[in-house]
């Protein structure tokens, strides 16, 4: 297909050793390899050789390279002596013996057949990737004149995923293997947003109005027509072709029942291996729903204390209400969230030193997402900064969100998104360029999501929560929403939980209004597992930090201990903790 992996032809035939510059360049080249299989992460980390091309894992073509690419790196690491590496690159070598073993069990086998049989969905689907890509709300660089051509191609790309997409649905309707009917309800309305609008008035037109005024009068008015053209033939039909078949076709063939462990002909084992990857760890279903429910019943409890505070006068419950409805903790106007945000990132950054040695050196801003993103629900996400230092760290909120118009969680989600969350932590490994690219673009979600939970915790180390007991509250509201998230995920997909139990289970639980815990809940359904990582990953750091100042005693120094947990980069948390037990051992 289109791109061959050379780094492999020209290693085929070694005999590799136990060198660190054979290891060094070993780890470069299945980096390399590995972003010609994944041009999204790719665009992510900045590198843009195949900017012009979009997702092409459905196609079988595809899954031979990939599996090529695995055991071709299996076998070459099987060569390697790790007891002769050195302290890092030993780490290095048991992340990637974990990840090559990971995907060698998941693209070899029937999990990976099942899960391209359910391509997208309404929570972050190739669909919305494309869209926020094309409207310039994204990693795609829209600077030079190349970038503008190579994006027309991206979207022939796209055009040609809506159709291998179509042809992935149809396979599952025929093996039973479907979407739940409310995924595709709600990814209805996110493509028929894009339909029956002039070209200059989707989203799509926003690089044209914001094309650099450096570009020859030529190239403007080539480029827009060009544009204009491609939007019309090319992106609006893919949006159409796709919506008229998941409409028409899909829908009255979409099942009833949400759980993935509910679907036939497999879904219990896929769910039982999105535990895993999500998590890192060998915890069931089981283990991880009783988990949250302890959880929750502890967290409950710090709830009371906070309407204690606030000399709230009624029942928990009445509580909860009370910050659901209260107007006064909500903003009213959706153009009140970014400056809310910029507020709270200057009262965190002169705290910072107190914590970290070590800071990002990328910058960090905060922006509002697209008009279209009403349909979303989410509240937005974090975009790594470009290692190249081309893009700064961008925190895009919906401030449409339900969730993201919650006064009292501003603070916590700064922690977690932006400083000393996810932009601290992604730059922060990106910046450490003597590690090898695949672990300082590492992004192994229990890690990730587990550092961005932990940050939020630090806010009272800070003072933000002693000042403010809703801010407090507002730490708390996200740390029950994590632990339900254990409780909901596996009931949903292990249980036989519906949305109507796990929707009440998440109002009796927190603050929620109804629409919030719906589209909370909804996003569980279309990414199994994935919330699980929030939590698990969080209580692991906690406990290594206990661990670590209960045998340091007044020698452990808490910026050290952050910087060591930061600065090897993301990785599964059986080999984190091994590296922290390690750390805490030679600790003079």
């Amino acid at each position: 297909m289109r791109l061959a992996f050379t780094s492999l032809v020209l290693l085929a035939a070694a005999t590799v050793t136990a060198a660190p510059a054979d290891f060094h360049s070993l780890l470069q080249d299945y980096w390399t390899d590995s972003l010609r299989l994944d041009p999204e992460l790719a665009l992510t980390v900045g590198e843009y050789a195949t900017q012009d091309l979009f997702d092409d894992s459905l196609e079988d073509a595809w899954r031979d390279r990939m599996l090529r690419m695995l055991e071709h790196y299996s076998a070459a690491l099987a060569a390697m002596d790790p007891g002769k590496l050195s302290a890092d690159d030993a780490t290095s070598y048991n992340m990637l013996q974990y990840q090559l073993r990971r995907d060698l069990d998941f693209y070899g086998s029937r999990l990976f057949e099942l899960a391209r049989m359910l391509p997208t969905n309404q929570f972050q689907g190739p669909h919305l990737v494309f869209a926020a890509e094309a409207a310039g709300s994204g990693s795609y660089p829209f600077k030079t004149v190349a970038d503008y051509d190579k994006s027309l191609v991206r979207a022939d790309n796209y055009s040609r995923w809506t159709d291998e997409a179509i042809q992935r649905l149809r396979q599952g309707v025929k093996q039973n293997v479907v979407l739940p009917r409310i995924i595709v309800e709600r990814m209805l309305p996110q493509l028929q947003t894009h339909l029956g609008a002039a070209p200059e008035k989707t989203q799509f037109w926003h690089p044209i109005e914001s094309m650099p005024a450096t570009f020859p009068p030529a190239e403007r008015r080539r480029l827009t027509a060009a544009w204009r053209q491609k939007i019309a033939i090319t992106i609006q039909p893919a949006y159409q072709r796709l919506y008229n078949y998941l409409k028409t076709e899909y829908l009255p063939k979409a099942r009833a029942a949400v759980g993935l462990g509910q679907m036939p002909g497999g879904g219990e084992a896929l769910y039982t291996y999105y535990v895993r990857y999500h998590t890192t760890t060998d915890l069931a279903p089981a283990q991880i729903h009783a988990l949250g429910l302890q959880e929750v019943k502890r967290l409950t409890s710090q709830l009371t204390a906070i309407q204690n505070i606030v000399q709230f006068k009624g029942t928990l419950r009445q509580f909860l209400d009370h910050a659901r409805d209260d107007p006064t903790q909500h903003f009213q106007h959706p153009e009140e969230v970014i400056p809310a945000y910029e507020a709270a990132r200057q009262r965190i950054l002169p705290k910072l030193p107190g914590l970290f040695d070590v800071l990002p050196k990328a910058p960090y801003e905060i922006r509002a997402l697209p008009e279209s993103s009403r349909q979303s629900l989410d509240n937005g996400y974090f975009a790594p900064a470009a290692a190249d230092g081309s893009r700064p760290g961008i925190l895009w909120m919906n401030i449409y969100a339900a969730g993201v118009l919650d006064k009292f969680n501003v603070m916590t989600i700064s922690l977690h998104e932006g400083l000393p969350g996810h932009h601290l932590q992604t730059s922060v490994a990106q910046e450490r360029t003597d590690l090898p690219a695949f672990r300082r673009f590492d992004s192994t979600n229990a890690y990730v999501e587990g550092w961005g939970l932990y940050a939020e915790s630090l806010g009272r180390e800070m003072g933000f929560y002693a000042q403010d007991p809703w801010a407090d509250y507002g730490h708390l509201n996200y740390a029950i929403l994590r632990a339900n998230r254990l409780v909901v995920d596996t009931g949903l997909h292990s249980q036989g939980w519906t949305i109507q139990r796990s929707v009440r289970w998440m109002m009796d639980h927190s603050s929620m209004s109804e629409p919030q815990a719906t589209a909370e809940v909804e996003r569980y359904v279309a990414d199994p597992g994935q919330a699980l990582s929030y939590k698990i990953g969080e209580l692991k750091i906690l406990e290594l930090r206990e661990r670590a100042q209960a045998r340091l005693g007044a020698r452990f120094d808490i910026r050290k201990f952050h910087d060591y947990i930061l600065l090897g980069g993301s990785m599964p948390l059986t080999i984190l903790e091994q590296n922290v037990n390690h750390w805490v051992a030679t600790q003079p």
